[in-house]
């Protein structure tokens, strides 16, 4: 563990999970809208995010979700979806499209630069499956998992001072993505605590390359984050499901 953190520092992290809330959706015009924070390891530095979902018709939600990572890097993907629920359980199914990047550099004491310079694009598919509204405390609880193809564009410069030299490397190889997700919501009928946990599997898709070869590009693959959500179902005639 150790290793890894040393050579995250020295590297730029050009993905991590990305956790946007698994909503639940129950039923036509609900809307769920979630604010969290959170760490991604080994290094540990800040996750912000947000994430809104809403119930267009019986069957049919669409979601968004954005976030912003300690290392000055974004990421935003929108999805639609369908869903179906059975009183307390609900089972979902997200197709989407998510982009992101960040730029990292580094000095050192030679005045040698170091920057890296990373995006990508992410089209996806995501199956959620949990219960909501459970015990006195409107328990929610579910997995969701995502799977996608990572379409990198990763640039790694260094600079030497002394001798002017440049060295570039590039890397654009496909990555395949592997995403699972648990969480847990307790509090009001409307508004509750959440708590997420991400972890990604990514594998090149070329058989002799490690994933981003050549650069100085790493990924972590957790992801851990804590906040609020809301559920605006104040649209809804049915009954709600924290009160069955």
């Amino acid at each position: 563990m150790a290793a890894m953190a040393s050579l995250v520092m020295t590297s730029c992290v050009a993905y991590r999970p990305q956790v946007a809330q698994l909503p639940l959706i129950h039923e036509k015009g609900e809307l769920q809208v979630n604010g969290s924070i959170g760490l991604s390891a080994p290094l540990g530095d800040g996750y912000l995010g947000a994430t809104a979902t809403y119930g267009a018709t019986d069957w049919l939600a669409v979601q968004g979700h954005v976030n912003w990572t300690g290392d000055k890097g974004a990421f935003g993907q929108a999805s639609v979806g369908a869903y179906k629920a059975w009183k307390k359980a609900v089972l979902e199914g997200y197709v989407g499209y998510g982009f992101g990047g960040n730029r990292w550099e580094s000095n050192s004491s030679d005045e040698n630069t170091h920057i890296v310079i990373s995006r990508f694009h992410l089209p996806f598919g995501q199956l959620n499956f949990g219960w909501a509204g459970l015990a006195k405390g409107h328990i929610d609880i579910g997995v969701g998992l995502k799977g996608g193809c990572i379409f990198p564009d990763i640039y790694d410069e260094k600079i030497y001072a002394n001798s002017g030299q440049h060295q570039i490397r590039t890397n654009k190889d496909p990555i395949g993505l592997l995403e699972p997700q648990i969480f847990f919501r307790a509090g009001g009928k409307h508004l509750k605590w959440t708590l997420d946990v991400g972890y990604s599997q990514l594998w090149s898709t070329s058989a002799d390359k490690a994933v981003f070869s050549g650069t100085s590009a790493v990924y972590m693959p957790f992801t851990i984050t804590t906040g609020i959500s809301y559920d605006f179902n104040v649209f809804s005639k049915k009954k709600s499901r924290n009160a069955e």
